[in-house]
């Protein structure tokens, strides 16, 4: 039997390599996870009063809130406090007429929901840092106060009063 040696030359190790680090930089990209913009406060942040606004939300859903409830991420179970106001509107939703314009309208039986949390976290150049995850304005989460879900969008981050 005639069997021939396998030889490696450098730019053979060198291709291999380049693949291993291009295969790694995507799997880190793919599964690393998010990671937080800034350092967290070893002291775990200021309070601060973050917003969520929430529209065309089921009356019987806005029913179930309760001020003082704990509230979270419902995706990352990320801590967001705990629920210390909350307000409900007329909900407005928008359409189109036969004319093709944009008109603002009600749904029966559905309300706008604004939340208030008291949340602890570290004031970033983009965002708050709430343990490893940024809040920006315009951010859309679902929040669970309690056993109440709601789809909102974050409206407001104000720095809250130190009691």
């Amino acid at each position: 039997m005639n069997q021939k040696k396998v030889k490696f030359n450098i730019v053979d190790i060198i291709v291999i390599l380049v693949l291993l680090a291009g295969i790694a930089f995507v799997a880190v990209k793919m599964f690393g996870g998010q990671e937080p913009a800034a350092a967290a406060d070893p002291a775990g942040g200021a309070p601060y009063l973050v917003t969520f606004r929430a529209e065309c939300v089921p009356e019987e859903i806005a029913a179930s809130l309760s001020v003082g409830s704990k509230s979270e991420n419902a995706s990352r179970n990320m801590d967001l406090g705990t629920l210390v106001d909350f307000t409900t509107a007329e909900s407005v939703v928008y359409g189109y007429d036969r004319d093709g314009s944009c008109v603002a309208s009600e749904k029966p039986g559905h309300v706008s929901v604004t939340l208030v949390c008291r949340v602890t976290g570290t004031q970033a150049p983009t965002g708050l840092l709430v343990g490893q995850y940024m809040l920006n304005i315009g951010h859309s989460m679902g929040v669970r106060c309690g056993n109440t879900e709601i789809n909102s969008v974050v409206w407001n981050i104000a720095p809250a009063a130190t009691e």
